[in-house]
């Protein structure tokens, strides 16, 4: 998973105003969405420095280029154009076999996908020839829709993710640092900073406190076990 991906062909977020002193939230693209419900994996990743990632799904058996390719360096690239015969040219042009361009097993949809086991061994032959940052590049022009599979890692320190606030620092009660992800909705156009659960009880004498109890009558109500 990439949020270069979604950050290319993302359609435009809608903005909402429910009063007019509450800020303007608006939910935030689907990247981020990603990350939330990933936060709990994503959380342990981050403390742990080990990247998790799922094995890639097997090739789509009818569009070569719809699938995961190895890379040189045992990386992916996604593919998913879901239009073969559109993104076919300029595919072959990008990655350096023009002449399957023009090669009548992949003249149109249909044979396309007629071929298409055949047009898959050759593009994976060529995406093992260079790494993934090659990739990126070679990549970059391209009008299809592709993406980096990152690991759990590749995701939070990736750079839409650290310029959206996808991911935020948080600090324990004890001052130890730790990066959790940010909730799917931003207010003013500022990512939703998560912080700890409060420790046991730790808001209770203030709490008690701000109803008009003096530290006496607490200290008498937790001697009597009424509060903790």
């Amino acid at each position: 998973m990439s949020t270069d991906l979604f950050a290319k062909y993302d359609v435009p977020v809608p903005r909402y105003t429910s009063y007019p002193t509450v800020p303007e939230w608006h939910t935030t693209p689907t990247t981020d969405q990603w990350i939330t419900s990933m936060g709990a994996a994503l959380a342990l990743s981050m403390q742990f420095q080990r990247g998790w990632t799922a094995l890639p799904a097997g090739q789509a058996i009818n569009n070569p280029l719809v699938g995961n390719y190895r890379t040189k360096d045992d990386k992916f690239v996604s593919m998913a154009c879901l239009q073969a015969a559109k993104y076919w040219p300029e595919a072959c042009e990008i990655v350096g076999r023009p002449e399957l361009a023009t090669d009548e097993r992949f003249a149109d949809t249909a044979s396309i996908t007629a071929n298409a086991s055949v047009a898959h061994e050759l593009l994976a032959e060529v995406f093992a020839q260079h790494t993934v940052d090659e990739w990126r590049e070679k990549l970059e022009p391209f009008s299809g829709q592709w993406t980096v599979v990152q690991d759990t890692l590749e995701a939070a320190a990736d750079r839409q993710s650290v310029a959206n606030g996808y991911v935020q620092d948080c600090v324990t009660a004890d001052g130890l640092t730790f990066q959790l992800a940010a909730a799917p909705v931003q207010f003013g156009d500022e990512a939703a900073k998560p912080s700890r659960a409060p420790e046991f009880n730790e808001h209770g004498d203030a709490i008690l406190e701000s109803i008009g109890l003096d530290m006496d009558a607490i200290i008498d109500l937790k001697v009597k076990g009424v509060v903790a």
